[in-house]
């Protein structure tokens, strides 16, 4: 991708930049940072940037992880209608399983992805999407701390 630029296209269409990525996730209104998360999660889904270490790094710490929370939150709000919070929950969910298989293990026992875990099990215990991620081992990959405590189940 050519530095700077906001977006490049390919044949599949256009690829939108690292910086461009960064700049949503950083905003401070939630609408930016959903699209800069759903932006993010499909270009790793496609592969770009999964062999960067360095970027993958750089993008997650652009995630907001009171964001994720909210996010993951969304379908014990009322203020959203159950197709939307089912989008909020689902992109949360994806983006948190996508980071947990390409962030380096020492990052990943870091409190800004383990704090993640109270609210990621009570959003897959009510969603769908449950079934899918815990089957991969998901749950497992994230919810193992370094050294074992019990601040998971302070919030049963």
């Amino acid at each position: 991708m050519e530095e700077g630029s906001e977006t490049q296209t390919s044949g599949a269409g256009p690829i939108v930049s690292f910086e461009k990525i960064q700049s949503l996730l950083k905003a401070k209104d939630d609408t930016s940072r959903f699209v800069g998360l759903a932006l993010l999660k499909s270009v790793l889904e496609n592969g770009q940037l999964v062999e960067d270490s360095t970027a993958v790094r750089t993008l997650w710490e652009c995630i907001s992880p009171k964001f994720l929370d909210r996010l993951l939150r969304a379908g014990r709000n009322e203020k959203f209608s159950q197709s939307e919070a089912k989008d909020m929950v689902d992109l949360a969910v994806a983006v948190l399983h996508t980071f947990t298989i390409l962030l380096p293990e020492e990052v990943r026992k870091e409190s800004r992805l383990t704090k993640r875990t109270a609210p990621l099990v009570n959003a897959l215990l009510k969603r769908s999407v449950a079934a899918s991620y815990l089957d991969r081992g998901f749950a497992n990959t994230i919810s193992v701390p370094p050294k074992p405590h019990l601040s998971f189940f302070r919030y049963w």
